[in-house]
């Protein structure tokens, strides 16, 4: 309810503004404000299809093209045929959602920095928990828009690409570079952790463990008396926070900060038991998202194995499909990783296969979970870190950690440099990852055009900003400042 629609990106309808004064009279009103800002993320705008498994999974050519409709606008994404109208639309389209849901943000965390903490039914623990995941979310989207929208630091021009929007109601916008949006989202996220922080780490670790965070369920006197404080995995918690840190970093190209929030997390235990684990590898195919070891995910809006099927029916005009013989090149593999099982993939036409990941029965585990980041990433981290520091047995064994809990347990040859480590790596997140979005984010990061079957020169990892939007230029420096 309180966001924008169209390219009024920064603003509150008239009519919402009439309710914001009793919205915000009760702590209640807080908590539909923040379950909104989740519930416009998952939207297929941004999570629910474009920013998973649709435009920019297919932007990272993890699917196979002649599947896809040759004049239909995900072939022309897989081209990155940024002028066409039809990819036009999916990149105004985030934009323009993404600044909403910053919008929201920033009109929640602008009433709750003023709210007294008596209102909340949890009094400070609860309006810092709120406060601090409005703060996160804000970094959070922000982020996401400067790697879509401004070049990765691997090749920053030090030229200002997107606005940090910070204050509601806005009067003016003024964009950034990279480093200084980077060192905008970095503070959002240290606040963000500090605040929810007192529930998550200080008052209510319990409330972390796997049963609480992510079922909902688990020893009685570790659930928490109201379930807005369950679930804990689906929100942004204090170690989805600190991973969510540890991706920001890597892309800041500040591995050891990267390194060190994902050791934090790695490592994180409530009574020496591990908060984030892999499943066993033989109950994958009945928890095909491996919800144990989900950092922080979110749920669709509608039911998402529709949402998904279409791209995976024979016959439809765009299919979400790839080879498994690509992914899967060694008979070893084939045999023992249960990534590449029957349960896991699905036969659709030829030898073209497509992920389960979002083919599950409602109501079954996982059914509903977007995704958003999982311990293996953690660990590629770490093992790029060590890679980087030419500790290359270390990066190898990084690696080892998930591909054990999937299966292969014969380690992997010790690297021989960092790009033999990348290589290893990206065979890794192929199969991991997919249907996740971070293959192509991943090429960018490294500004690594050698992976995609066509043209290096015709691989853009820039977009533009929508043109039917206010903001769309790059100002100089000189000239960053917009008037609304």
């Amino acid at each position: 309810m309180l966001l924008a629609g169209s390219c009024d990106w920064l603003e509150v309808s008239p009519s919402n503004e009439v309710n914001e004064e009793d919205l915000f009279a009760k702590g209640s009103g807080y908590r539909n404000a923040l379950n909104g800002i989740y519930l416009n993320m998952s939207d297929n705008s941004l999570y629910g299809r474009n920013l998973s498994y649709g435009f920019i999974e297919v932007l990272g050519h993890q699917y196979l093209p002649e599947h896809l409709k040759n004049t239909g606008s995900y072939y022309k994404t897989y081209q990155f045929l940024y002028d066409d109208t039809d990819v036009k639309s999916f990149i105004s389209v985030m934009w323009s959602k993404g600044y909403n849901v910053i919008a929201s943000c920033n009109n929640l965390i602008h009433n709750i920095s003023e709210a007294d903490a008596m209102l909340f039914d949890g009094v400070e623990m609860e309006k810092n928990m709120i406060w601090g995941e409005a703060l996160a979310l804000r970094a959070l989207m922000h982020f996401e828009l400067l790697r879509m929208f401004a070049p990765s630091m691997e090749v920053d021009d030090g030229k200002a690409y997107i606005p940090y929007v910070d204050e509601y109601p806005v009067i003016n916008t003024t964009y950034y570079t990279n480093a200084e949006i980077l060192k905008k989202i970095e503070a959002d996220f240290k606040e963000a952790r500090r605040l929810v922080a007192m529930c998550d780490v200080e008052q209510h670790p319990e409330w972390m463990q796997y049963d609480v965070r992510m079922r909902g369920d688990g020893v009685t006197t570790d659930l928490p008396d109201d379930v807005f404080y369950a679930f804990r995995g689906y929100r942004m918690n204090y170690y989805a926070i600190t991973a969510w840190m540890a991706r920001m970093y890597m892309w800041a190209k500040d591995y050891d900060a990267a390194f060190s929030c994902s050791e934090e997390v790695i490592n994180s235990t409530y009574k020496d038991r591990a908060y984030f684990d892999f499943i066993n590898s033989a109950e994958l195919s009945k928890d095909k998202k491996d919800s144990k070891s989900l950092i922080f995910t979110i749920s669709h809006n509608n039911v998402l194995t529709d949402e998904y099927k279409p791209f995976t029916n024979n016959g439809s005009e765009n299919l979400f499909l790839f080879s498994k013989d690509d992914i899967y090149d060694e008979e070893l593999e084939k045999k023992e990783d249960v990534r590449g099982k029957d349960e896991m993939l699905t036969l659709v036409t030829g030898a073209s296969y497509c992920s389960r990941k979002y083919l599950i029965e409602e109501g079954t585990i996982g059914y509903d979970m977007i995704p958003m980041l999982r311990l293996s990433e953690l660990y590629y981290i770490v093992g790029e870190y060590y890679a980087r520091n030419n500790q290359l047995d270390k990066a190898g064994a990084a690696l080892d950690v998930v591909r054990h809990a999937r299966g292969l347990m014969l380690a992997l040859p010790e690297p021989s440099s960092l790009d033999a480590f990348y290589k290893e790596m990206i065979k890794e997140m192929r199969k991991e990852l997919i249907g996740e979005g971070q293959l192509y984010f991943l090429y960018k990061r490294l500004n690594m055009k050698e992976p995609f079957d066509m043209d290096e020169k015709n691989v853009n990892f820039v977009f533009e900003h929508p043109e039917n939007c206010l903001l769309y230029t790059s100002p100089s420096p000189r000239d960053r400042t917009r008037s609304r």
